[in-house]
């Protein structure tokens, strides 16, 4: 505005001396020695970079109209300008342009120029429809991607949360019990041979309790059970700490790329390991998919995942369940953490031993078909399965009732015999 009438400039046009402005090239070097024009910085390699590489295009600007042409239009011919103005007229910092670029138009361009108007050219020609589709592509990517973490989210339940869940489950496992029962009976000493009656019957005779077998009883531990055939034994009943502690020998991998194929790695090691039809337990755990949620809460056992509200394998729609080995071995664990605050392993629980007797007909009759009048009394064997053993087990089951004469001593002996 140094131009105007009125300003510096008409009255240092007013001052200057003829004969300095006799010609008009004296004229223009008097200006500008008056007013020498400004000094372009020359910009290093590295300057340039970083000043071209600072005009990023953002993704909206993609294929948006504005002032007359598409704003990557725009972008390229404002970039190209910047770059020939430091001086690179041969298109060296093309390469660092096409960097910076969104996906979205860079999947469009040839990305080989060899100069500037040859990479402006390539932008402008890219068609409208194309970069359309491409954003309508990129929008369903990422709701897609949103809806996963939103799942993500939900399945994986907050440390707050998980602090209370355990704490309810320490809770219970403390509460004092409103009944005592006396422990299981433990392992018994081979007992003598029951002898037969007369008539060579397998059948055995009564037989009173001793004292040596009543403190056995009341010494038992608290965790036994019963073989399949209805001998005693004991067995030690693991604690949460210990169990997650055999748990903590295989890991979960992270969610990531890495961390899935080293789950199939693991999976693939324990299969060659332990067999194609192998079996989980407790001292060779079966390794744990990506992703899913943490063992004992609740999860579906037929995809993993711990969701609010919870689901069943039944109910579940995942694409993708989770391999025979791994969902036995979620319920196993689920069943083994369970037992844990289960009310027989609380403090001072024990079981009281029970037999049921029932009355039955005597087998034989008197003379003339009339009826005896010894009574005979029926014993349930009671035998139950289950408890853990290192085989496939799953928790406490009752077997079937195994019932025996106790009091029956055989058939009277005839006249005969007497």
């Amino acid at each position: 505005m140094q131009l105007a009438p009125g300003q510096i400039a008409e009255e240092w046009f007013q001052d200057v001396t003829p004969t300095r402005t006799i010609t008009f090239a004296g004229l223009k070097a008097a200006f500008r020695k008056r007013w020498p024009p400004p000094k372009w910085p020359k910009y290093t390699r590295a300057q340039q970079k970083e000043r071209i590489m600072v005009e990023l295009l953002e993704e909206n600007d993609i294929g948006l109209w504005a002032a007359g042409n598409y704003g990557h239009a725009v972008w390229a011919t404002k970039v190209s300008r910047l770059a020939m103005g430091m001086g690179d007229i041969e298109g060296h910092l093309i390469e660092y342009v096409i960097e910076g670029i969104p996906n979205l138009l860079k999947d469009h361009l040839k990305c080989d120029y060899n100069s500037w108007d040859e990479f402006v050219e390539d932008v402008q020609s890219v068609p409208s429809v194309k970069i359309k589709r491409g954003r309508e592509d990129l929008d369903k990517e990422r709701a897609r991607d949103v809806d996963i973490a939103r799942l993500k989210a939900q399945s994986t339940p907050s440390m707050a949360s998980l602090q209370h869940q355990f704490s309810q489950m320490s809770a219970s496992a403390q509460r004092p019990n409103t009944y005592q029962m006396p422990p299981r009976m433990p392992a018994l000493p081979n007992l003598p041979i029951m002898p037969v009656n007369s008539a060579g019957n397998m059948y055995p005779f009564p037989v009173t309790p001793t004292p040596a077998i009543n403190n056995l009883i009341s010494a038992a531990p608290t965790r036994g059970g019963f073989s399949a055939r209805g001998t005693p034994f004991a067995r030690a009943q693991l604690t949460r700490v210990q169990i997650l502690e055999k748990l903590s020998l295989m890991p979960q991998r992270a969610n990531t790329e890495m961390g899935v194929r080293q789950y199939e790695a693991d999976v693939e090691l324990w299969h060659r390991t332990h067999g194609t039809e192998g079996f989980p337990t407790i001292e060779r755990p079966y390794p744990l998919r990506p992703g899913t949620g943490i063992l004992g809460l609740g999860e579906c056992y037929n995809c993993g995942m711990v969701t609010e509200p919870p689901h069943v394998g039944a109910q579940c729609i995942a694409q993708e369940p989770l391999r025979p080995q791994e969902a036995r071995w979620q319920q196993q664990v689920a069943g083994l953490l369970r037992r844990t605050v289960s009310p027989m392993n609380r403090p001072n629980y024990s079981i009281t031993p029970v037999q049921y007797v029932m009355p039955t007909p005597h087998p034989y009759y008197g003379p003339y078909g009339t009826a005896m009048p010894t009574s005979v009394y029926t014993v349930a064997q009671h035998e139950e399965q289950g408890g853990w053993d290192g085989q496939d087990t799953w928790g406490a089951q009752e077997s079937g009732n195994d019932w025996m004469s106790e009091n029956y001593l055989g058939p009277l002996p005839t006249t005969d015999q007497q």
